[in-house]
């Protein structure tokens, strides 16, 4: 029955969005609240607050070297992916706040959706199934690299949205339901808590411009960037729990 809730939400989301009109782009959604130059950088902020992903993502190898981080092959790999896309993150998402435009934002999309399957995969094999989150790693990838072709070429963000937005109800329901097969679950709560404050930060930019001059959205990569801190020294230092 948890499993069949877990499955059972992703499938209701995709009669939901298969039935809803679509979902275009806001006009003003690349209008940030800050957009200074400094230094010769066009909004410098929003750019700079890219540079902490690179630098968890560094952090994050140390993990690597642990034997008992990873019951399974699959599961380093996977982890090296997500590590890569987080790096990607702060090269991709500098990149498009450094001329916002759809263009641009195709390349902050795509390493984000890396990171969003990744991670799903890895917390179902370690939550629910092993050989489930190995068998099911590359076919979410493709399923996050398709969500954001199908909105660059058809200006759609139906399927982008369940890749972005499943993952943040399913993640905390296996948190909740399924006990861990590593040490260290509080790692997986610290990262949704962090994720929950970059997503409230990006909505209330520009009315948090009016307390500080960078508004909401280089504090969204910051909050954005230590939940994924929290999981790599998680993933560092957890141990089996179970078999």
């Amino acid at each position: 029955m948890r499993i069949a809730l877990i499955a059972g939400i992703a499938v209701a989301a995709l009669i939901a969005l298969w039935v809803h009109a679509p979902i275009l782009q806001t006009p003003g959604y690349h209008n940030f609240a800050d957009q200074r130059t400094i230094w010769g950088l066009h909004n410098f902020w929003n750019v700079v607050s890219n540079v902490p992903f690179l630098l968890v993502a560094l952090w994050g190898v140390r993990a690597l070297r642990s034997e008992a981080a990873f019951l399974q092959t699959w599961e380093r790999t996977a982890y090296c992916v997500l590590l890569s896309g987080v790096a990607l993150v702060a090269i991709g998402s500098g990149y498009y706040h450094l001329r916002p435009n759809d263009g641009t934002l195709v390349w902050d999309r795509l390493p984000m959706t890396v990171v969003f399957m990744s991670l799903l995969a890895t917390t179902i094999g370690e939550r629910i199934s092993l050989n489930g989150g190995r068998l099911l790693i590359v076919p979410l990838l493709a399923l996050g690299v398709a969500s954001v072709v199908y909105w660059r070429f058809s200006g759609d963000l139906r399927l982008y949205a369940l890749v972005e937005y499943y993952p943040l109800l399913a993640l905390p329901l296996m948190i909740l339901l399924f006990p861990p097969r590593y040490s260290g679950g509080a790692g997986l709560l610290g990262m949704a808590g962090f994720y929950a404050l970059a997503k409230a930060f990006e909505l209330l930019d520009h009315r948090i411009a009016a307390l500080a001059a960078t508004g909401g959205h280089p504090w969204k990569h910051a909050f954005a960037a230590l939940a994924m801190l929290c999981y790599v020294n998680m993933v560092a230092h957890r141990r089996p729990a179970r078999l």
